[in-house]
């Protein structure tokens, strides 16, 4: 077996960094747009992890901004929407309530229903935005 020289040791170190940068950017540019940002993945609004105004898909540390308010079985909830569209919206993403399909304005919320069922889960029950509830 023949022993490598020095340079061909320094080619070989040089292109196997060469491929681990091309790899890290071809990978980590897939999740992004030309323009840097990330791209806003949409789920089915009611699924777990989607906020139920934009449809956006929560990463792990964000969450939906609601305020519960007491109750007996039931409590009454307000949503106000995720950091990316409240207390403001992002460029493209749009609010709009659930249940009459219209644009919900950014001082606007959901109004909801909020039960603890029995082996501790919970059920939000969105009955509409202020504007569909109280104008109708």
């Amino acid at each position: 077996m023949t022993d490598l020289q020095p340079l061909s040791w320094m080619i070989l170190v040089f292109i196997g960094l060469f491929l681990i940068v091309f790899a890290y950017t071809l990978f980590s540019a897939s999740a992004k747009h030309a323009s840097g940002k990330k791209i806003r993945q949409t789920g089915k609004k009611g699924a777990p992890g989607v906020c139920p105004i934009c449809g956006t898909v929560l990463a792990r540390d964000e969450q939906v901004k609601s305020a519960v308010y007491p109750g007996e079985d039931d409590k009454l909830c307000y949503i106000y929407g995720c950091p990316h569209c409240y207390p403001r919206c992002e460029n493209g993403v749009q609010r709009q309530c659930p249940v009459c399909h219209k644009t919900v304005p950014n001082e606007a919320h959901l109004i909801a229903r909020y039960f603890d069922r029995k082996k501790g889960k919970k059920r939000v029950h969105i009955l509409g935005c202020s504007n569909c509830r109280f104008m109708s």
